[in-house]
C-alpha cells in the first residue's frame, strides 16, 4: 500500500486507509487522497492494510470504483514502458516477431535455451 506518512488527508480518507492522524494540526486544503477541499490531518503512521473490506488499490489506496486516474496511468505507462523493454530486448538478440504474442516469443525462447 502507498506510504501515506507525512501527506495530509481529511479524516475520512484517515479512517479507510487505518491511517494514525495529528489530530492537534488541521489545515484547510485539498486532501491528497480525495482531492476534495477540507480540513486536513497529518499522517504520522500507517497500518499495513486498510481497515475497509471493500477493494482497495494497493498503489493508491482508493476504492476500486473511486480509483484515482493517476495511478491508473502510472499503471499504463510501467506496463507499456516494460513491453518496450522486452521487445527491444527481442530485437536485440535477434527473436522478435511482430506477428507472435510477446508471451509466446518468451516461451519458446526459453524451451530453446533449457
Amino acid at each position: 500500500m502507498k506510504n501515506w506518512i507525512g501527506k495530509d488527508v481529511c479524516a475520512e480518507c484517515a479512517g479507510m486507509l487505518a491511517a494514525s492522524i495529528n489530530i492537534g494540526f488541521k489545515t484547510k486544503g485539498r486532501c491528497h487522497r480525495c482531492h476534495s477541499e477540507q480540513e486536513l490531518f497529518n499522517v504520522i503512521a500507517m497500518s499495513p492494510s486498510p481497515l475497509s473490506a471493500q477493494n482497495v488499490c494497493p498503489e493508491c489506496g482508493h476504492v476500486g470504483d473511486a480509483h484515482a486516474a493517476s495511478c491508473q496511468r502510472s499503471e499504463v505507462a510501467l506496463l507499456t514502458t516494460e513491453r518496450q523493454q522486452i521487445v527491444e530486448l527481442l530485437k536485440d538478440i535477434g527473436c522478435y516477431n511482430a506477428d507472435l504474442s510477446l508471451p509466446d516469443q518468451i516461451r519458446d525462447l526459453l524451451k530453446k535455451n533449457t
